[in-house]
């Protein structure tokens, strides 16, 4: 059963009951992520998501990890570019101390300056990790790539100059700007009473102060561009991508469908092609990213430096066929299955639920039930997925990354003639 209530502030409340679920998963949603930062405090969301669980009034930075603990449950966070996230997993029997624990340190953080200053280094090491797995680095140097300088382009996680230079006080000034009632959803999803999660809620987050959300002022048209870094590694890392639907656009759905059949799982073309017939990679993939006004759909492949330019040749080729040949009905319709299953299966998850029924909520302000989605998937075309291969699969939207030891003579502009 699904409910949705609005606090007296604006915080929205939104729940989904299933009371054959033991547990329960609930999270503090907030409408503020990287996007939102500009240049010289870009990390400092990502930044406060690691300081909240740093001590507050009532708990230490330890006591917090052994209640969790304590009770079998799951207390974790994200920051991504369009949003942030604290939540609980946990027996429903307990569901009063995840709340109880989510709400203060949400509220209640210190910010305490020791530990800000241990924290920076412990970001400059999460920083490093990523710069020492070539496939997340390339992944980073590609949206940089294809963003040009927009706040789209910058990782979460900031870079060790711009987190060295965030202070206590800059911390707290962005935390009362930016995580207002406005901005914030309570997300919850197993066997949980909608009525006194309401009413707790109110008393603990009644008080933050309202402000009408604000939107994105970003750049985020793609500047597409060829970025070569050369690196001393045992594969060269491709990343190629181009311009893809956003989260409201009513061709997302064509978006799912066209993934999928490019390189969204092992039956997929870009899969079938390079790995199993010519044995040219490993891991190779397509993935979509969607954000509220733009998208990205990108391939991933790790080759040899001897194998590059053919791999880059037969992603560039499979774009080419989506654009010049129909899907054949029995492709679009493997496709749609495997996108219905991944969605059905989804169900079995209350954090999986939890995060639906925000991310509708943040996008769309209301519930977007599983059949409506799937009737969606359904209607689409292989006319549809022909016209939109048309549209974004064209040499001005399409940026190329490669990491390792590489030739920047070898790779000329001319490649990406599609």
């Amino acid at each position: 059963m699904y409910n949705k209530s609005t606090l007296s502030n604006g915080v929205r409340v939104v729940t989904e009951k299933i009371t054959h679920f033991s547990a329960v998963s609930v999270g503090i949603w907030i409408d503020t992520g990287s996007r939102n930062e500009d240049m010289g405090e870009s990390g400092i969301s990502h930044f406060i998501e690691h300081m909240l669980f740093k001590g507050t009034n009532k708990r230490s930075a330890s006591q917090i990890a052994r209640e969790i603990d304590s009770v079998g449950g799951v207390l974790n966070a994200f920051t991504s570019k369009e949003c942030t996230c604290l939540y609980v997993k946990i027996l429903d029997e307990y569901f009063s101390i995840a709340l109880d624990l989510l709400s203060d340190i949400f509220l209640c953080s210190l910010f305490d300056l020791q530990e800000v200053e241990k924290e920076k280094e412990v970001i400059f090491q999460e920083i490093s990790m990523t710069e020492d797995n070539p496939e997340e680095y390339v992944h980073e140097l590609f949206v940089q790539s294809i963003w040009g300088g927009c706040s789209l382009g910058r990782s979460p996680l900031g870079t060790v100059d711009t987190v060295r230079k965030l202070s206590r006080d800059k911390l707290i000034e962005y935390f009362k700007k930016n995580y207002f009632s406005e901005r914030i959803i309570i997300a919850a999803a197993g066997n949980v009473d909608h009525d006194n999660l309401v009413e707790l809620m109110e008393g603990a987050l009644g008080t933050l102060p309202e402000q009408s959300r604000t939107s994105y002022n970003h750049l985020t048209e793609p500047e597409p561009e060829i970025c070569i870094k050369r690196k001393d590694l045992e594969q060269v890392h491709i990343c190629l991508g181009t311009k893809a639907p956003s989260t409201i656009s009513p061709k997302k759905y064509a978006g799912f469908i066209l993934n999928t059949v490019l390189g969204g799982n092992m039956s997929s073309r870009l899969f079938q092609e390079i790995r199993e017939n010519r044995g040219l990679a490993y891991s190779i993939y397509s993935y979509q990213s969607s954000f509220m006004d733009t998208g990205l759909l990108g391939v991933y492949a790790g080759t040899g430096e001897d194998t590059t330019s053919e791999v880059l040749f037969l992603i560039l080729q499979e774009f080419k066929k989506l654009k010049e040949e129909e899907i054949e009905e029995k492709e679009l319709n493997s496709a749609k299955e495997y996108l219905k299953g991944n969605l059905v299966i989804a169900l079995d998850s209350v954090d999986s639920r939890m995060s639906r029924l925000a991310k509708n909520e943040m996008h769309f302000n209301r519930r977007i039930p599983v059949h409506e989605l799937i009737a969606e998937i359904e209607k689409v075309s292989a006319a549809e997925l022909t016209e939109l291969a048309n549209e974004i699969f064209i040499k001005k939207n399409i940026a190329l990354t490669l990491l390792g030891k590489i030739d920047e003579k070898e790779i000329r502009p001319e490649i990406l003639n599609i």
